[in-house]
């Protein structure tokens, strides 16, 4: 019995019961539309999987098509395969060879740059120790002591009598009139004075003792980082003085009030900028600056 129900016609169950739609299938049926018959079409893919199997047997199993060769080589057997004394020879010795075990290659180049680098460091103080002499103030030497068989020819004894005469002198001696410009008590002009070349040789050693001691690790610097020169933190202050400085004109160059998107935005860069700068100023300005060490 068919009911109504909000203006469309249903089936009750007996209805239902006396003809049944059979699902979806059913109902597109009664619609007109014909359904996939999935059956058919899955028998029709295994059929044409089964022929194609086929055929790739049937290619798999054909002969091997034979190489072309000249008619006088046909007869002729190939000696790639052959066995020759030179591949027994080489075979043999290739098994009596003695190999490396895994990683030995790896530990002897370890070794060896271990010992280039002893033999460089070695090499390196042996230079800044003839360096360190080449530079310093010749001194001269002495006269050599004689030798035993050297014997220095001597005057003959003079009778003079040297007492007396020292006497005499003693007693007719004159002092010796002084100028206005010669110092007080017979002293040179450089009395008291350090020698020019003790001073010299004195800030020599200073600088050596302070490429010493800029050269010895920083104890406060982070790994993987080394301290910046002090000509190269210096420069890169003055830089971010005058960025500063620019960055401060442009800004001093916009108006007042700003209304325009492209004005604000030019603004917020600056502003932005200006803050970068104060930062790394702040950074540069510590008497140590530490960055990444090139590897």
């Amino acid at each position: 019995m068919i009911q109504k129900k909000n203006g469309a016609a249903t089936k009750d169950s007996i209805g239902q019961f006396l003809s049944p739609e059979n699902g979806l299938r059913g109902q597109m049926e009664r619609r007109g539309i014909k359904p996939k018959d999935h059956m058919k079409d899955n028998m029709r893919d295994l059929k044409e999987a089964q022929f194609r199997m086929r055929e790739i047997r049937e290619e798999m199993n054909k002969p091997a098509k034979e190489l072309y060769k000249l008619s006088q080589f046909k007869d002729v057997n190939s000696k790639l395969y052959e066995p020759s004394e030179n591949n027994n020879r080489r075979r043999a010795s290739f098994e009596s060879h003695d190999f490396l075990p895994r990683g030995e290659a790896e530990k002897r180049r370890e070794e060896l740059a271990k010992e280039n680098k002893a033999a460089r460091m070695e090499i390196n103080a042996k230079l800044e120790e003839a360096k360190y002499y080449a530079d310093r103030p010749i001194t001269p030497r002495k006269a050599a002591v004689p030798r035993s068989n050297e014997v220095a020819s001597l005057s003959a004894p003079s009778n003079a009598d040297f007492i007396s005469r020292n006497k005499l002198k003693a007693i007719t001696m004159q002092a010796k009139k002084t100028d206005d410009n010669q110092s007080v008590g017979g002293k040179h002009e450089e009395y008291g004075r350090v020698p020019e070349y003790l001073e010299e040789r004195k800030a020599k050693w200073a600088e050596e003792q302070d490429n010493i001691r800029r050269r010895r690790p920083d104890p406060n610097c982070p790994p993987g980082m080394c301290l910046m020169p002090e000509e190269e933190r210096v420069s890169t202050l003055e830089v971010l003085q005058q960025s500063k400085e620019e960055a401060l004109n442009q800004l001093r160059k916009l108006p007042f009030v700003v209304e325009t998107p492209s004005m604000r935005k030019k603004q917020e860069y600056l502003e932005s900028k200006l803050r970068e700068i104060e930062a790394a100023l702040v950074i540069f300005s510590k008497p140590k600056v530490y960055i990444a060490a090139e590897k």
